[in-house]
């Protein structure tokens, strides 16, 4: 049985590499610690037979750069334990692979069941050369085993480090077990990104790139992401190490070992400050765009009722009968009301909101439609309400006005000349992805309908179906809206023979803006 082994141990290359740097040093020599003559020459002819070169040593040579040249050390045990401390304190400061330690002990010494926990090997001697040989060569087996399996993963280990240093967006890792989430690693490019370097940013939370500026909605995301333990991307504001802005869109990641438990969270970071400052232009030229629309509805909401007015007066002015000019001033007083309610909607429509505040979804509706009254009567349109939720929600209200107007605007848009019918519901929902409790809004048309390649484009920003008459950022910029506040716009649409039109469902969680 012992000659078996011994021939399996001698089968192929005798020989171990071990990587330093990119080059592979071939490993092939015993060193040798034995105080005894005999036990020494059994261990040299042993070593000879497996085709390894002995090298007799002093306890002088304990030094882990010396002793790393070795594919295997034999030592009485005394000495290997002392080898064993010095191997180990290398290993914090190397990433080869240590030499198999072997101890040598008298062999009346050596219980049946002694462990030998300290050691890859022990050598009871003395005993016959065969025996020596298959135990010294399986231990050199099971090494070398070992060391293939390591140099595999060190390799890999040396591709993911060059991997993430030659990545173009930042990379950070932070140290989940720790409370404040300390940096423990940044890439090159997360040095460059921030001006700041590794050295500067470990062991700190990486909320120093906000400057204090802690009540951005992508810090809210953040936040519930970390207290779930899941992934997220958000966009921030920070700073550079030099003060200047930048915008940081971060993707963060949870990182668990084998047995679950989270330890650590990456960031994946890219300035996107081009991208931000173009869609904030873009956002401002919608702005524009809806003004120049509201004023032109507005002077013609605005225009009938003062022709009212001035007939009315021309009437009351000739007229003789009491009367009659009583009832003259009173119809002119109504239409002078009518003027004075459209224009108080068209300042509450665009006034900017800077704080979230509580309002009635119902409430923002009805004076989306009362700003398109008079257009929707001249266009025949009639209009069914349902209201079965009146609770508030917290939002930007002048945002949220915004998208509601795009919605009936192009419900009207898409009912031009069909005397179609516009429906709005309202009812109490809950998000089924997160859970959320909220109010749902349903808009619908009775008008053409939108194809199946609209619909893919729909959100797309300066695509319109409306030719000069539309900017196509109406629904661009209701989307990111919506999705700010933590919402959701859908869509359904049909272009069937008699049963065509559209319907948008817009939902806004009851806190989707809170502070």
């Amino acid at each position: 049985m012992d000659k078996e082994i011994v021939d399996r141990m001698q089968t192929g290359p005798v020989e171990v590499a071990e990587m330093s740097g990119d080059v592979a040093v071939l490993k092939t020599g015993v060193g040798i610690l034995v105080q005894d003559a005999m036990s020494r020459r059994l261990i040299e002819a042993a070593s000879i037979h497996l085709e390894l070169q002995p090298v007799e040593l002093d306890e002088g040579s304990f030094e882990g750069s010396m002793l790393s040249g070795f594919e295997l050390i034999i030592a009485d045990e005394a000495i290997a334990l002392r080898l064993r401390a010095v191997m180990t304190t290398g290993d914090e400061q190397a990433e080869g692979v240590n030499p198999a330690l072997i101890a040598v002990r008298s062999k009346t010494a050596v219980g049946p069941e002694e462990p030998e926990v300290h050691f890859e090997g022990v050598l009871a001697l003395p005993q016959e050369p065969a025996a020596i040989v298959a135990q010294m060569g399986l231990i050199l087996y099971a090494h070398r085993a070992f060391a293939r399996r390591y140099q595999s993963a060190l390799e890999e280990l040396q591709l993911n480090r060059r991997i993430f240093r030659s990545v173009t967006s930042g990379i950070s890792v932070a140290n989940a077990k720790e409370p404040d989430l300390p940096l423990v690693y940044v890439n090159p490019a997360f040095e460059v990104m921030t001006g700041y370097s590794l050295e500067e940013v470990q062991g700190k939370n990486c909320r120093f790139l906000q400057k204090g500026e802690t009540e951005q909605p992508g810090l809210t995301l953040i936040r519930e992401a970390l207290a779930a333990g899941r992934e997220v991307v958000a966009i921030l504001r920070n700073y550079r190490k030099d003060g200047t802005v930048f915008w940081n869109e971060l993707s963060l990641s949870p990182i668990r070992n084998r047995d679950g438990e989270l330890t650590h969270f990456v960031g994946i970071q890219n300035d996107v400050t081009s991208r931000v400052e173009f869609e904030a232009a873009l956002r401002e030229s919608e702005k524009l765009a809806a003004v120049g629309r509201l004023a032109a509805s507005i002077a013609h909401e605005i225009n009938n009722p003062l022709e009212s007015v001035m007939n009315l007066l021309y009437l009351a002015g000739h007229g003789s009968d009491d009367e009659a000019k009583g009832e003259y001033l009173a119809q002119a007083d109504k239409e002078l009301q009518r003027v004075a309610q459209i224009t108080s909607q068209s300042l509450r429509f665009y006034k900017q909101s800077t704080k979230p505040q509580a309002v009635r979804l119902v409430d923002l509706m009805e004076s989306v439609l009362d700003l398109y009254q008079g257009r929707i009567e001249n266009a025949g349109l009639t209009v069914k309400k349902r209201e079965r939720m009146t609770e508030s929600i917290v939002c930007l209200e002048s945002e949220i006005r915004q998208v509601l107007s795009n919605l009936v605007r192009n419900a009207m848009d898409s009912m031009a000349g069909t005397a179609g019918r516009l429906m709005v519901r309202t009812r109490e929902a809950t998000e089924w992805r997160s859970n959320t409790r909220g109010v749902l809004l349903t808009v619908a048309d009775t008008g053409t309908g939108m194809s199946p390649e609209t619909l893919k484009k729909l959100y797309t920003a300066f695509y319109t179906t409306k030719g000069i008459g539309g900017t196509g950022l109406g629904l661009w910029v209701s989307a990111e809206i919506v999705q700010r506040h933590k919402g959701r716009l859908l869509v359904r649409s049909s272009q069937r023979a008699g049963a065509s039109g559209t319907v948008f469902e817009l939902f806004l969680p009851y806190q989707g803006f809170a502070n």
